[in-house]
């Protein structure tokens, strides 16, 4: 894809390196996401207005902060945000919950204020900006409680934006929402849904449908290890969760947070015992 050019934001650890994606066209940019922090925010709006182009519109791939937050310090008030449906409606229930959770935590890194996007689209509906077509594709609970990806198209090039659909090797994949078992079949889909086009990811290095693949095998070595150290009850205890923080660790060596393994574990417990029932 050469026309539009992806300028990449990728943030620090303690901004869970989040990527956010700025796309240079003819008549401006269209912007992907917008980071955790207030300085990510800064920084993209920093990015994009480099590119001497007016902010066309702004797109947000899920219901995650680390993707949502910036929004107010990107594009302020007046340039349009699109979303599926579902994760308009989440941002709008979430985001004063996780502020709550996180601000004490961030300090004043944590955004004082939100914008749930305005703009939402069903599946399958598209936008055209700036010579580009952007459809939008909603899944469903997966990775957070909303997630949807967007296909971008500029003549026969495509790209699709996976949002956190899968992390690849950077770093522990983030499973606290506890959809695992619809987020695996979401990626048995996806493999054969973007087959031949390149996806950029919310977290990592742009790549194949092999991003997808190992995605699958990570849940399922954290899915059954879950279930092995719990014995099937639906919370691990302190002790349990360092234990499965070690299996994962040793299953993904070069991976960076390791306390996302633990921050899962009760929900991930909590749904495998639900599926197993009485």
């Amino acid at each position: 894809m050469t026309d539009p050019a992806i300028h990449t934001y990728t943030a620090d650890e303690s901004g869970i390196f989040a990527n956010a994606y700025v796309l240079q066209t003819p008549d401006g940019v269209v912007l992907i996401d917008s980071g955790l922090r207030v300085s990510d925010a800064r920084a993209i709006g920093k990015r994009a207005a480099a590119l001497r182009g007016p902010v066309l519109a702004a797109f947000v791939t899920h219901a995650h902060p680390d993707h949502f937050n910036g929004l107010p310090y990107v594009v302020g008030d007046d340039v349009p945000v699109y979303a599926a449906t579902a994760v308009a409606k989440t941002i709008a229930e979430i985001a004063e919950p996780k502020r709550e959770q996180w601000q004490p935590v961030y300090g004043q890194e944590w955004p004082d204020r939100y914008r749930v996007p305005e703009r939402t689209l069903g599946d399958g509906c598209s936008v055209e900006l700036g010579g580009l077509r952007v459809t939008l594709h909603e899944l469903g609970a997966g990775e957070s409680h909303a997630d949807s990806y967007l296909m971008v198209e500029s003549g026969t090039k495509r790209a699709a934006f996976i949002g956190d659909l899968a992390f690849g090797d950077l770093m522990h994949s983030y499973t606290a929402d506890g959809h695992t078992g619809l987020w695996l079949a979401l990626l048995d889909r996806l493999e054969r849904e973007l087959a031949g086009v390149p996806l950029y990811p919310g977290h990592g290095s742009p790549a194949d449908t092999r991003l997808l693949s190992a995605q699958r095998q990570y849940l399922l070595m954290y899915r059954e290890a879950v279930l092995r150290i719990s014995d099937g009850r639906p919370s691990l205890t302190d002790e349990q969760k360092t234990e499965l923080t070690a299996v994962m660790a040793a299953f993904l060596p070069q991976a960076a947070l390791p306390w996302m393994v633990g921050l899962g574990a009760d929900a991930v417990a909590r749904e495998l015992a639900e599926k197993a029932g009485p």
